[in-house]
């Protein structure tokens, strides 16, 4: 059976980085596959025939990420020469090093994600590929610019990290948000041979935690509408577009972004959710066309029914986040107006607007299909949270029954 051999090859000029290399020993032939890792002769065990971690503290990152590269390839290797000796047919040691070059590269746990985000944004889902960003960012600022291989990703860094997310203010279902991504991509990872499911998440939080209620009542969002606010204001704007949200079906701010004018025809608009590419029809009624009516002037020469997005130049998403970000700012000065409780978000309106129907007595699986659910699970989620006073209102009712 071969043999596999990390070795170590000195710079014949002084001073000089040497090279680390594989000796690939078959029926007494041996064969050299060259690395692209470099490193000074004290930096190398003879002993051990491994990389020996020292020097500062960058040097000890960068020398241990490739101790682990290595240590991965090495793994590769004995899997190509496993796979040679289950065949039981000959091969020599080129046949090995032929085999082991047509190996994909191995990506370090960074590089991995950051072609997840490429493809990602390759094929429009751009949602998806900025969550993978902000979970990498993440990631890497706990790690502090460490990288290291997927296969390396233990119990013990995932649980240092939800460790690390609470101690700067993170809330749980934030923490848990950054975690599924990163379990999501893990198993991706494990999907492609970079890695073994050793089932590192089963000790963090990766759930949804019950949350302060979202949802308002109806005689809030009458007041928010009957609100005396400057035409064309930033702030007339802002609830002008909390309501349709309402109006739509509580439809998600990004998907008013991009409802394109095309979708609206024969008295229905259809539109394919960004999130789950789902296809929804919402039936249009008068109230809906009085604001489009009303912005329709800023919408000239766009394809697009809003004026959310307003350039065709590749910006559209970072348009459509600005415009998020300047409307929720203005929501929340409205609720105040009005006195409300809690932050007033474009999101507070999809709640609202699932809260108010099932108020109405309308059927769990009608408010999922208007949401634009893929599951009755994600509706409950939505509707988890019911109104206190109701309840207690139910509880007096209950109660005078008893004593009467």
């Amino acid at each position: 059976m071969a043999s596999i051999r990390l070795k170590f090859r000195p710079s014949a000029a002084k001073g000089q980085e040497g090279t680390l290399f594989f000796l690939v020993i078959h029926r007494r032939t041996s064969r050299t596959i060259y690395t692209n890792y470099h490193i000074q002769p004290h930096e190398w065990d003879e002993m051990t025939s491994s990389i020996r971690v020292t020097g500062t503290r960058e040097r000890q990152s960068e020398l241990q990420l490739w101790a682990s590269q290595l240590q991965w390839d090495i793994k590769r290797l004995t899997d190509v020469v496993a796979e040679k000796e289950t065949t039981r047919l000959e091969y020599t040691a080129d046949d090995l090093v032929a085999a082991y070059k047509r190996l994909p590269d191995s990506p370090t746990w960074f590089g991995f994600i950051r072609d997840m985000i490429d493809k990602k944004a390759r094929i429009g889902r751009t949602g998806t590929a900025k969550t993978y960003r902000d979970a990498l960012n993440s990631f890497v600022l706990f790690r502090r610019g460490e990288d290291l291989m997927p296969y390396t990703l233990s119990e013990d860094h995932i649980s240092l990290y939800e460790a690390w997310l609470k101690s700067r203010g993170l809330k749980r279902n934030s923490s848990s948000c950054y975690l599924r991504t990163l379990r999501t991509l893990y198993r991706k990872a494990v999907g492609m041979g970079l890695t073994t499911d050793k089932n590192i998440f089963r000790h963090v939080f990766t759930g949804f935690a019950r949350t302060s209620k979202r949802a308002m009542p109806v005689g809030s969002v009458r007041a928010i509408k009957r609100l005396n606010l400057a035409p064309g204001s930033p702030l007339a704007f802002a609830r002008d577009m909390f309501m349709l949200s309402i109006y739509l079906q509580g439809m998600s701010f990004v998907d008013m972004a991009y409802i394109k004018k095309s979708d609206l025809r024969n008295g229905l608009l259809q539109y394919s959710r960004k999130k789950t590419r789902q296809t929804l029809t919402v039936g249009w009624e008068p109230p809906m066309q009085d604001i489009v009516d009303t912005y329709a002037h800023l919408a000239v020469g766009s394809p697009y029914l809003l004026p959310i997005i307003t350039r065709t130049d590749g910006t559209e998403r970072r348009q459509y986040e600005q415009m998020e970000h300047n409307v929720n700012r203005n929501l929340k000065k409205i609720g105040e107006m009005v006195g409300l409780q809690m932050p007033l978000t474009t999101y507070v309106g999809r709640h609202t607007w699932a809260s108010a129907m099932r108020d109405m007595g309308c059927d769990l699986s009608l408010i999922s299909k208007g949401l634009g659910h893929e599951s009755l699970k994600t509706t409950q989620i939505y509707l988890s949270t019911i109104d206190t006073s109701a309840v207690a209102k139910a509880n007096r009712k209950m109660m005078d029954k008893i004593l009467k």
